[in-house]
């Protein structure tokens, strides 16, 4: 029941919160000792995404704090030749926790990220048992356990703990839960609105649901309150005004992201077909994994018992119970529905894991434990009857491949435990011999504890071994190689004058992991007109387009300004090369078209000269070893390219010795693109035959464009009339690039930059305008004359959003000086007459 004196006083929750913490912190790192996962053993905790996406972005935010990006928070030179940042940072980076990163050396950005994954579950947990405690008075041992079962429920181990932005989403649960507490009470206004607007910057997409979530629990706490129906009105009211509220606070964080959104590479939509009853309710059993593949909505033995237990509960009100397990059991129903299913993930099917939302009924079961236990621990009857309805789950579930070895086991040892225990403790709590006697009841709730403990571990390395199996691809941590990388690349680099790219050897995001400016970036904001640019020039990409491989090409290092690169040759030995390359500002008499046919022709317009010679060819069936055999004709002495972006396999000249790859293994044009290769020079008699191999089914050849053949001095001729004509001095700040030209400078100003929404140029000091798009990169046009260039990156959607949120923080400070304004008439003692 919700009423003006239900809370306990607020010190009374700080020990249960701390032991909830602990514990959650104590089991997850328990689970990463007896695993020998970093950083406790050899084995990397950086599966999938975390460490070819998180780690490297929560590095690039360590260099920023510590100045040492290039860029700033709001654009970022160091990723796919120059993109947005705020974006990223907040998808990905926007917790307060993440620049804890900054207190770390940088060569210990993997323990740092780790170091803040703990601390999220621990934060989780403490935030649960100050919430239940909050809900009602009940035993304070029991929200401690109920808080640490819920801050290692299986949805924070199995599916989010190598998502670390998506823990912030378990925080803002129990948080936004207590908004709603707050609004029924009439209390913390102001903390109400900063903690919305702290969360949904934190992680949006969890966030959204989280907020879902926090409505049907005020709808439930609505409808099972003693308060006056106007009270309860009320409470609603304050609780949709610190969301709105709240979420103008975020809009500077919020809009730029939602507009980053807007223009980002698309990826199809995902095809959701509900798991199996039996393996769906598995899932709620300790020791089942399924990552991705179903909604983990394991939170302990204890936990789930004691929910199971309020259908029976004599001292819980008919209406709590019937209002709390319809929430529950709608909010099942709702994992299993499409509909229902795409309004938790924003109508968007996700291609990963299709039950991110999982989380959400994790905490509402806690919370259902907790009302059974509140006003007392269930009798004997209904902790029969929730045994019965464990049983049930079990015998259901028996069918479930996703159930691992000794699961029954655990389960039947968990479940006696505590039915053992708080039998204990309820006959001791009424024996007239006993009941002042603190020894029992101590015992047995160090035992339940204890069960706790070790279930929710041996559930967790069972979940991280499981999971490594199916998400198998990981990136090792941080060594001394990376550091003598990252040493390598700073050496050879000198930026502005020309960029220094790593490549793609470790992740796609190695130009912000191990420092330098390259093409590489895999990120979920990355700009569909971007991808489209590099595709066409001839890159690589993986992820649906959104992470972009590097192209080790010498057309590509002139239109880019590439004069350093980190190559990996055969026998993993690597070395840098240096290139002389034009300045990251040139000059075009006139833009032509950038429509091509192929990646050549793309190539050469923006470079601004012809290069290669595009044979004609033919294609048969290899007799050699390859699968197809192109022929065609070239210049002796040139080199050859084959761009084939929808093939997998490999490729070579005719009686060659080396096989380059063709990477789109996935999905061709799809998932996976292929980068165009380098195979060689045309031969004295100038055929060109090169071989194809397939990987997969044999793909049909394009019938032109396959082929191109670089002049290499055509090429050297070519960058040396750009460095001529191009700027004499490049210098770029955190979000902006000015360029000083060379006198009696006219025609287009061309930066080696992509042309994204949020850029404007000023030319010699005059209006800023938007600049024009040629092939992809930012065109200025120059009046005759033209001596300097301007350009500043300002993310769409920031000033909207700084604007909202001043309109937002001063509505906010103008209720809260009102409220403390009439609270203090109310006090004031009448003046005597």
């Amino acid at each position: 029941m919700v009423s003006d004196d239900s809370a306990v006083p607020r010190r009374s929750a700080v020990l249960p919160a701390l032991v909830a913490g602990v514990l959650a912190a104590a089991v997850f790192t328990a689970s990463g000792i007896i695993r020998g996962t970093f950083p406790f053993g050899s084995l990397s905790r950086s599966t999938n995404d975390l460490g070819t996406q998180y780690i490297p972005f929560f590095a690039h935010l360590w260099d920023v704090l510590h100045g040492r990006a290039q860029g700033d928070l709001l654009f970022n030179w160091q990723s796919a030749f120059g993109v947005g940042f705020l974006g990223d940072y907040g998808v990905v980076l926007g917790s307060p926790l993440s620049l804890l990163v900054g207190l770390f050396p940088r060569d210990q950005i993997d323990l740092a990220v780790y170091v803040v994954t703990v601390l999220k579950l621990s934060l989780a947990a403490a935030a649960m048992a100050v919430l239940l405690l909050k809900m009602s008075p009940g035993p304070r041992w029991v929200a401690a356990i109920l808080g640490a079962s819920y801050g290692v429920c299986g949805w924070a181990i199995d599916d989010a703990a190598y998502v670390p932005m998506w823990l912030d989403g378990l925080i803002a649960l129990p948080m936004f839960f207590l908004v709603a507490e707050w609004s029924l009470c009439r209390t913390n206004r102001l903390l109400s609105v900063l903690v919305v607007g702290v969360f949904w910057v934190s992680n949006f997409y969890t966030a959204y649901m989280a907020t879902i979530a926090a409505g049907l629990y005020l709808i439930a706490r609505v409808l099972t309150s003693d308060l006056a129906w106007t009270s309860r009105l009320w409470g609603v009211l304050r609780f949709g005004l610190a969301f709105v509220l709240g979420l103008g606070l975020a809009a500077p964080i919020l809009l730029p992201v939602f507009a980053a959104n807007d223009i980002a590479t698309p990826s199809p939509s995902g095809i959701f077909s509900p798991s199996p009853v039996d393996v769906f309710l598995s899932r709620l059993l300790p020791l089942s994994e399924g990552v991705g593949r179903t909604a983990s909505l394991y939170v302990g033995t204890a936990a789930l018992l004691l929910a199971l237990t309020l259908p029976f509960h004599r001292y819980v009100a008919v209406r709590t119970k019937a209002v709390w397990i319809v929430t529950v059991v709608a909010l099942a129903l709702s994992f299993r529905w499409t509909p229902t299913q795409e309004m938790w993930h924003g109508f968007d099917t996700p291609n990963g894991s299709q039950y991110r939302e999982a989380f959400v009924l994790c905490g509402v079961i806690v919370v259902t434990a907790w009302l059974a236990v509140a006003p007392r621990l269930p009798g004997p009857l209904a902790a029969l009857g929730g045994v019965g309805l464990l049983a049930v789950i079990a015998v259901l579930s028996a069918g479930s491949p996703l159930l691992t070895d000794h699961a029954t086991t655990v389960l039947i040892v968990s479940g006696v435990v505590t039915f053992v225990a708080s039998g204990t403790i309820w006959a001791v709590r009424r024996s007239a011999a006993l009941g002042r006697s603190k020894w029992p009841v101590a015992v047995a709730f160090a035992a339940v504890m204890a069960v706790v403990a070790v279930e929710t571990t041996w559930t967790a390395v069972v979940t991280d071994e499981q999971r490594s199996k199916v998400l198998s691809a990981v990136v090792q941590p941080w060594d001394q190689h990376r550091t003598d990388q990252s040493d390598a690349i700073a050496g050879a680099g000198d930026w502005p004058k020309y960029r220094a790219d790593p490549g793609t050897w470790v992740t796609p995001n190695d130009s912000i992991l191990l420092g330098g400016q390259g093409a590489g970036l895999y990120s979920s904001l990355l700009p569909s007109t971007l991808n489209k640019t590099l595709t066409e020039l001839g890159f690589g990409w993986t992820g649906y387009g959104r992470a972009s491989e590097d192209l080790e090409h010498p057309v590509i290092d002139a239109i880019f300004s590439i004069g350093a690169r980190l190559h990996v040759r055969p026998g993993n030995v690597e070395e840098i090369t240096r290139t002389s390359v034009p300045p990251l500002v040139t000059l075009r008499r006139r833009l032509g078209q950038t429509d091509a046919s192929n990646a050549f022709v793309a190539q050469e317009r923006l470079l601004g000269t012809q290069v290669y010679e595009i044979p004609e060819y033919r294609g048969s069936k290899s007799t050699t070893g390859g699968d197809v055999k192109v022929v065609g004709h070239c210049t002796p002495g040139t080199t050859v390219y084959l761009h084939q972006p929808r093939v997998s396999g490999e490729a070579q000249l005719t009686g060659g010795t080396e096989w380059q790859g063709l990477t789109a293994t996935r999905r061709p044009a799809i998932t996976t693109n292929s980068a165009m290769v380098r195979l060689g020079t045309v031969p004295a008699s100038g055929v060109v035959s090169a071989e194809i191999r397939f990987a997969d089914s044999p793909v049909r050849i394009t019938p032109t464009g396959a082929l191109g053949c670089l002049d290499e001095q055509k090429l050297a001729q070519a960058v040396r009339q750009l460095q001529a004509g191009g700027a004499t001095d490049v210098e770029v700040g955190g979000h902006s690039i000015s360029a000083t030209l060379r006198p009696g400078s006219r025609g287009y100003a061309v930066v080696a930059a992509p042309r994204l929404p949020g850029w404007q140029c000023a030319v010699d000091g005059g209006e800023a305008r938007t600049p024009r798009d040629y092939g992809g990169l930012i065109a200025v046009q120059l009046p005759n004359g033209a001596e300097r260039l301007d350009c500043t990156y300002s993310p769409p959607g920031l000033r909207r959003g700084l604007a909202l949120a001043a309109v937002a923080a001063a509505i906010t400070l103008g209720l809260v000086l009102f409220g403390r304004l009439r609270r203090s008439r109310v006090a004031r003692p009448a003046p005597p007459h």
